[in-house]
């Protein structure tokens, strides 16, 4: 019984000590990325600059995991669901972590609950675009021909354009006709084509079709103009206070990750998107990088997560 009684006591002791991390040695093994688009896609670019550099930081392989579908649901839902020890990461897109629960319904994880944030990555902007010969020059422009033109539409792509356009409607009261494509490629076509009168398509998509003459740019959903396209206005210069818009990606870890681990990633992740490397890189996009903590990127999640709650509102969105 003495024995018995010395041996519990010296475990109770050892348990008394400081224990090392569970996480001390990490990365000791392969981290997987996952993103919710096809490879070669925009989001798929942007998450392999990060992981490049990622290997070298933290001197451990990365891989990307694409796995595309329902606006980036269903890699959320892989992440979600793997064990909270920091070697599955998702690169969370806008339109699903804010805008998910109100574009589709039955939504199986909730951002705020289900995942630990670990770092904001960039945020990228929308601009209302028209055809390349067109003689709108300007928001207001655009405004007036819409007004005075019966049956007039407008093209989507993605959410991110829908909403856009939908915010647009809400402070114009205009009564526009939707007309959605799966490529932006294809409505820009339509747009040149005369049967689209205009849509908001993403940053780097439109500067890179401003550039070789094949559209127009008008203005941008972002607080502040775009680097590569400085002429542009903003839609708040347009006239339009209230009116901004910005995509972005998080880097997300499922709920409960060791925050020794969050450290570790957020500083790693915020090195990258400090260099002069990671600006110029997402200067060519219309775009910006961001390096915060994890405190303030949930904080920017909630903040969106109510911008979309308005955008559902005013633009009649039903979750699918």
């Amino acid at each position: 019984m003495k024995a018995f009684l010395a041996a519990v006591t010296a475990l109770i002791a050892l348990a008394a000590l400081p224990q090392p991390s569970v996480a001390q040695d990490y990365p000791d093994r392969p981290i997987n990325l996952y993103v919710g688009f096809p490879a070669g896609g925009g989001a798929d670019i942007l998450a392999r600059f990060y992981t490049t550099r990622l290997q070298a930081i933290l001197k451990q392989q990365v891989l990307i995991q694409n796995r595309p579908g329902a606006n980036g649901g269903i890699a959320s839902q892989a992440v979600a669901k793997s064990k909270p020890d920091g070697y599955s990461l998702l690169f969370g897109p806008s339109a699903d972590m804010a805008g998910g629960k109100f574009l589709y319904k039955d939504r199986p994880v909730d951002p705020l609950t289900d995942f630990t944030m670990i770092a904001p990555i960039n945020e990228l902007g929308f601009t209302a675009i028209v055809k390349k010969d067109s003689p709108v020059n300007s928001v207001q422009e655009l405004i007036a021909f819409l007004k005075n033109k019966p049956n007039a539409n407008f093209a989507s792509s993605n959410s991110m354009s829908f909403a856009s356009a939908a915010l647009l409607q809400h402070f114009t009261q205009l009564k526009l006709t939707h007309v959605p494509y799966k490529a932006t490629a294809d409505a820009i076509r339509d747009i040149n084509g005369g049967d689209i009168d205009f849509m908001f398509a993403d940053g780097p998509f439109a500067i890179a079709q401003a550039a070789n003459g094949q559209l127009k740019m008008l203005g941008v959903t972002t607080p502040y103009r775009f680097a590569r396209a400085t002429n542009v206005p903003t839609m708040i210069e347009a006239g339009f206070k209230d009116f901004e818009i910005t995509g972005w990606f998080m880097i997300m870890a499922p709920k409960g990750t060791p925050p020794n681990v969050v450290k570790i990633l957020n500083e790693a992740f915020n090195q990258i998107s400090r260099t002069d490397d990671a600006k110029e890189f997402y200067a060519k996009l219309g775009s910006i990088p961001l390096a915060d903590t994890p405190e303030n990127g949930t904080k920017k999640l909630v903040e969106d997560t109510e911008r979309w709650r308005f955008i559902a509102k005013v633009g009649n969105i039903e979750p699918q």
